[in-house]
């Protein structure tokens, strides 16, 4: 039966999406703008682009969010699906998506083919990154280049006269950076691996942090404030998202602290616990005083409550109360880390199957951390994959943290971990 509901509820929206055909009169038409989208080649849930218009000599950064909230009724069955999963789940051979992917496919997801509705936010940085002015208004787009983040860093690199616009969103979002930095942000900058498998097959996939995934970053970061100060002021219920005041990192007795590794891995341990809270507080790292997760609401449950509450309160509605929205806070806090740790194991079993792949490999690594040296148990950084795993080093040498050398894997247990031995 549920699954029934959510079927007939599935093609009512599409009905009502071609019907429209995309031009709904209460949203402002923003589709005369040059609009980019920048996201892995194969990512299906497009959720974010951006675009710049140029006012009065200034530039106003334009960012547009999808708005599956256009569309999904609250309470509804595609809507009570959703809150279930909290959100979508990537694990490296499946994807479970929060929301049905005929609806991500052919209403939601920001297409370079079709109009798309969206939420999107203008604002006019000061040249110290400081806010000038913000509109926010449900918008109507037309997507004219899906970039992927090679192609968007060759565009900002390289700045040709006829393709600028992003070039100079890069150097607003500089500006804006650097204003948080003078608060005291706390941006970790560094390349990461990641399991991908094909056909059953695992590599690790390095990750980059280049100009574009800085740019798309730094733009969802200024949303999130700016909303968040938006729903503050208007007494909107929602969930923020919040990050405790992090611990001060003394590099006084740590040993090799000036290798970058270990720094920014010791700089982790230091920061605050994040969680969403109806109260808007401080996210330390982000030198925020409030904000909140509003960038992703085809795969994020807090995003599209908040999109709910902002189309409510933009069209004149009863917002969903306090006391509701406090109820799922709670359970995107609990689902939400259950996905967390679903993913994490996810990761875990095929890095052990990578281990096992490449078992005559040596590995050139940094003890990150002691967890129980009794009993060999540390966390090992695998320097050419730029990963770091929980491991167990067998080793009757005395190695200090920061140290480097060279190890090769000698016994596979997916359940628990990976165990190692020094070559010497």
């Amino acid at each position: 039966m549920g699954t029934k509901i959510i079927e007939d509820e599935i093609k009512d929206l599409i009905f009502r999406y071609n019907i429209n055909n995309n031009l709904n009169s209460a949203v402002k038409d923003l589709t005369h703008l040059k609009t980019y989208t920048i996201d892995d080649s194969k990512t299906v849930e497009i959720d974010d682009a951006i675009s710049l218009e140029h006012v009065s000599g200034q530039n106003k950064l334009w960012i547009h969010i999808a708005s599956p909230a256009s569309y999904i009724e609250y309470q509804s069955a595609i809507d009570k699906k959703a809150r279930k999963l909290i959100s979508t789940v990537y694990l490296a051979t499946n994807t479970y998506y929060m929301l049905p992917e005929a609806l991500i496919n052919n209403v939601f997801s920001l297409s370079d083919k079709e109009k798309r509705e969206s939420l999107s936010l203008g604002v006019i940085l000061n040249d110290d990154g400081s806010i000038s002015s913000t509109e926010i208004v449900q918008s109507l787009i037309q997507v004219d280049y899906r970039l992927d983040f090679k192609e968007a860093d060759e565009l900002i690199d390289y700045a040709p006269k006829e393709e600028i616009d992003l070039s100079l969103i890069s150097t607003i979002l500089e500006s804006r950076k650097s204003w948080r930095e003078n608060l005291g942000s706390i941006e970790i900058l560094e390349s990461y691996g990641k399991i991908v498998v094909e056909d059953k097959i695992p590599s690790i996939k390095i990750i980059d942090p280049t100009l574009s995934r800085k740019l798309i970053s730094e733009a969802m970061i200024l949303y999130g404030n700016i909303i968040s100060d938006f729903t503050n002021l208007n007494k909107i219920p929602v969930p923020y998202r919040v990050q405790d005041r992090a611990d001060i990192l003394s590099t006084d007795n740590i040993q090799h602290s000036e290798n970058k590794i270990v720094y920014n891995f010791l700089l982790k341990k230091t920061m605050g616990k994040t969680y969403y809270s109806i109260n808007p507080m401080q996210h330390d790292s982000l030198a925020l005083s409030s904000y909140l997760h509003a960038t992703s609401p085809i795969r994020r449950y807090a995003d599209l409550l908040v999109h709910y509450q902002l189309n409510r309160y933009l069209n004149n509605k009863v917002l969903i109360s306090k006391e509701d929205v406090k109820q799922i806070i709670q359970e995107i806090n609990n689902q939400g880390r259950q996905n967390i740790m679903r993913f994490r194991e996810d990761q875990k079993y095929w890095l052990g199957k990578w281990f096992e792949k490449n078992t005559f490999n040596v590995y050139s690594v940094i003890l990150l951390n002691w967890i129980n040296k009794y009993k060999n148990i540390c966390i090992l950084y695998f320097i050419d994959y730029k990963f770091s795993t929980i491991s167990n080093l067998n080793s009757k040498l005395y190695i200090n943290i920061g140290d480097s050398f060279n190890v090769k894997n000698c016994r596979h247990n997916y359940n628990d971990m990976n165990y190692f031995e020094i070559i010497q």
